[in-house]
């Protein structure tokens, strides 16, 4: 090279030569030798025991995935300890530079997924992931003890512990309280019996395992059918009736009752002219979807 150039990041190394293989960029680097202080003795020595090419993956640079070919000593001291010189620009044992980790772990706050995060930077969504609980962790505040009134569901996520997490909430605000990693039993039980010391109302649906894992933890609270899984399992039930009543009507009234079932389901000042029409015209056709309707 005939030039010097200071790329951000690489001011402690010197800059060998780059290349660009298909759409990689590779830059070789390596330190200027100088004494290190044992980590053993706390003497200094210079004298290189051996070297070996460290492959790290850096920041893009000029829109292509860049690695540093980085040339690393390894010295060895009078005292027969042998150690590897010091590099900022990376830490020991990892495979990417400390400015692309920060890089990541900042996307990983505001990008909309982990895995376009990840591909982003050319990595794994669970490196993604990773460097995203590094960050959240000392952020992370032990729940505290639960109110009066709290709401249980589970909802699907991704943990190591398995596909489905559990969500406590404050019953009368909506916000959440803590997040269980696991729903099963084993999970909520000790963990309701340590913080559920005041709830006397749990809201949740209508699994059985909740209910006995709610139970056998706080003794008898009130328990309250959430309304969305309520009005849902009405609505399973008056479409079993109209899925039985509609086969003996004819067979455009079939399939047409069958395209209008959701005018079963809203409130009749909601519906329109056309939807009110056909609402009076099914439930006329039979008095057993009729009383459904009207359960």
């Amino acid at each position: 090279m005939h030039f010097t150039m200071n790329v951000p990041g690489l001011e402690e190394f010197n800059v060998m030569k780059t290349e660009t293989i298909g759409s990689t960029y590779y830059i070789h680097v390596e330190k200027e030798r100088k004494a290190h202080r044992c980590p053993a003795c706390g003497e200094k020595t210079s004298r290189v025991h051996d070297y070996r090419i460290q492959k790290i993956q850096h920041l893009k640079m000029f829109e292509r995935t860049s690695y540093l070919m980085y040339r690393k000593r390894r010295y060895a001291c009078s005292c027969g300890k042998k150690f590897p010189e010091k590099a900022r620009m990376v830490e020991r044992y990892q495979r990417h530079t400390v400015e692309w980790n920060q890089a990541l772990g900042l996307r990983t706050i505001q990008g909309k997924n982990f895995k376009d995060t990840a591909d982003q930077f050319h990595t794994s969504p669970s490196t993604a992931m990773r460097r995203f609980d590094r960050l959240a962790a000392p952020m992370i505040q032990e729940g505290k003890e639960l109110p009066e009134v709290i709401a249980i569901d589970e909802y699907k996520g991704d943990t190591d512990q398995g596909k489905y997490q559990v969500l406590i909430a404050d019953g009368r605000t909506g916000e959440p309280l803590d997040i269980l990693p696991d729903r099963t039993a084993a999970t909520i039980k000790p963990y309701l019996r340590e913080k559920g010391a005041k709830v006397e109302i749990v809201v949740m649906d209508r699994s059985p395992s909740f209910k006995s894992a709610v139970q056998q933890a706080l003794g008898s609270p009130i328990i309250i059918a959430d309304r969305f899984h309520f009005c849902r399992y009405m609505y399973w039930a008056l479409d079993l009736v109209r899925r039985n009543v509609q086969k003996d009507f004819h067979e455009y009234d079939r399939k047409k009752c069958k395209r209008m079932k959701h005018v079963f389901h809203k409130s009749p000042d909601t519906l329109s002219e056309k939807q009110y029409w056909y609402l009076e015209r099914y439930l006329n056709l039979s008095h057993e979807l009729t009383d459904a309707y009207q359960l």
